[in-house]
């Protein structure tokens, strides 16, 4: 594992050099003290800067690691995005700190757009469009947009990869791979932030995210999930004009869904209806299909000129829930609705993973503050952020690791109430969707169900019935030939063992100390030539090896706190 780290060192150093100097401008020189970045300390300089006026020292630690994530760029930043949806793993002050970002950036000139998609084309660009508009609707840390029109007079939208983006990334991810092993390796108080699982989470995601054929795939998906739905409207998406760094797709001709006065004026729709029929999607998605939206900003959603229909676009980051777990949150979102605490309890220990807490007794202390907190408040006043938030405080505190399409979920469920609230103050999501849950719940104990999950419970009875007398003779027949085996794996027992070693390695030296005292003792006293001082030289060198080995002893004891 150390060779591709060196080489990935060589090959990205000045990428290596404006990482160590914005460390340590933002005060991370204990980070970069230690190798493989130590070798680039010395390059920067240390002095601190101002940011709005003040020190950027006399901020919190978690909003200079924001700071720095701005400042490295597109890859950082992601990587914080995503690092944000792992409440059960980071504090709420830097999850907080994380969700700031906004995903802007400069816009590519025209003629590396053209040179990118003359690349990805194999004829020339007139072949393809009538016209490409080089003025950008959009540009983004990954891809910027572009409007077209194809030959025949499609109007399209051209979703173009930023030049250089993939080869950046790689570059970035060899770094916050070494940032990753230094602190895992000098920093264990941060362990419990699961450096590495955050990074292989992150790296799953934006190589997904770089592959546009994938999201072309997403609207296909989406498509045949909502056809003919009265209330949704699905862009239509080009595959002939698709590559994995260009994505072609339908120009939605509507208005961005807080629009409310123009939405209301075109289409009679109020924020009411908007925040009911929206959202009210939204739960379709996540209770009947499994596959939803996972970034359902107000930048995202629109609604169509004509009909009225709510229309979803960037399926660039999209969800997926399975059947028991939808079943999970159902129980969850009911257990918060009731306010039912052995409910919530329960349900919080689904998601551990063998479905066990050594302190289930705190945790159920903790639901019964969590759920005071909300006990005189009716249910259309309790803010929903709140509830989310102390709920994810739950997932950290106790260390329940939900699954990541999970917490992907909580995070957009947060976004889409934001959006519910500003589309109606009055919005209450968990009244919103109690239906939802409550109707999967009942799907849960429909008699299809039954007789389905009877048939496989049978079928695998019957097998097993059928393979037991077989595996009952194969096993006493490796019982009586001494051929059955069992192989035996204690866990935790490693740490246990290094202490013992370190334990009788003192002992043994501590023998071997005292051993060597009383025998310069004896020559001292048997006057053992020759002499120095009128003492025995050879009993005199042993009195001072002693004293240094004692002392040896004594600054090992004192430096690893054993003292």
């Amino acid at each position: 594992m150390r060779e591709p780290e060196t080489i990935a060192t060589q090959s990205h150093w000045k990428r290596y050099q404006k990482v160590i100097g914005v460390l340590i401008k933002y005060g991370f020189e204990d980070i970069v003290s230690h190798p493989p970045l130590s070798r680039f300390k010395s390059i920067t300089g240390k002095l601190a800067p101002l940011r709005d006026g003040k020190s950027v020292l006399l901020y919190t630690r978690y909003e200079r690691i924001r700071m720095v994530c701005e400042e490295l760029g597109t890859t950082f930043i992601k990587f914080a995005q995503v690092a944000s949806n792992r409440p059960d793993v980071l504090p709420e002050d830097l999850i907080h700190e994380l969700t700031k970002f906004q995903d802007q950036a400069l816009e590519v000139p025209k003629e590396k757009i053209q040179k990118i998609l003359q690349e990805e084309y194999k004829r020339p660009l007139k072949d393809y469009f009538e016209y490409i508009d080089y003025n950008p609707l959009a540009s983004a840390s990954i891809a910027q947009v572009h409007r077209a029109r194809t030959i025949g007079g499609r109007e399209v939208v051209l979703k173009i990869q930023r030049p250089d983006i993939s080869s950046n990334i790689e570059a970035d991810i060899a770094i916050l791979r070494s940032l990753v092993g230094i602190i895992e390796h000098y920093f264990p108080q941060y362990q419990a932030f699961q450096p590495r699982e955050l990074l292989k989470m992150f790296e799953t995601s934006i190589l997904k995210e770089l592959k546009f054929t994938a999201e072309a795939a997403n609207i296909i998906r989406f498509q045949k999930q909502f056809a003919g739905h009265p209330d949704i409207y699905v862009p239509e998406v080009y595959p002939e004009y698709t590559t994995n760094q260009v994505l072609c797709m339908e120009y939605i001709d509507g208005f961005k869904i807080t629009d409310i006065e123009a939405i209301e004026k075109n289409t009679g729709l109020t924020g009411r209806d908007l925040a009911l029929k929206g959202i009210g999607l939204y739960f379709e998605q996540v209770f009947e299909h499994g596959f939803f939206h996972a970034d359902p900003h107000p930048g995202n959603i629109f609604v169509m000129r004509e009909t009225g229909q709510i229309c979803f676009i960037d399926f660039g980051m999209m969800g997926f829930v399975l059947e028991k777990d939808q079943e999970r949150i159902a129980d969850l979102l009911l257990s918060i609705s009731s306010r039912d605490i052995q409910g919530l309890k329960r349900s919080l220990i689904e998601f551990t993973e063998d479905n066990y807490l050594s302190n289930e007794q705190e945790l159920e202390q903790d639901i019964v503050e969590f759920f005071a907190n909300y006990e005189s408040l009716a249910i259309e006043n309790i803010d929903t952020d709140e509830v989310l938030r102390g709920l994810n405080a739950l997932f950290f505190d106790y260390k329940i690791k939900v699954p990541s399409n999970l917490l992907l979920l909580i995070k957009a469920m947060l976004i889409i109430e934001g959006v519910g609230l500003e589309l109606d103050p009055q919005y209450d999501i968990i009244k919103n969707i109690d239906p939802y849950a409550r109707r999967l719940l009942l799907k849960r104990f429909a008699p299809e169900k039954f007789k389905g999950k009877f048939l496989r419970s049978f079928l695998q009875l019957s097998e097993l019935v059928t393979e037991l007398p077989e595996d009952i003779r194969e096993t006493f027949y490796k019982i009586k030939s001494g051929k059955l085996h069992v192989e035996f794996e204690h866990k935790g027992l490693t740490p246990f063992l290094k202490k013992m070693e370190t334990v009788s390695n003192r002992i043994s030296f501590t023998l071997l100390l005292s051993a060597l005292i009383l025998g310069s003792s004896w020559i001292v006293t048997a006057e053992v030539p020759p002499y120095i001082f009128n003492i025995s030289l050879l009993g005199f060198s042993g009195f001072v090896l002693s004293g240094l080995l004692a002392f040896r002893l004594l600054y090992s004891i004192i430096k690893h706190g054993d003292f």
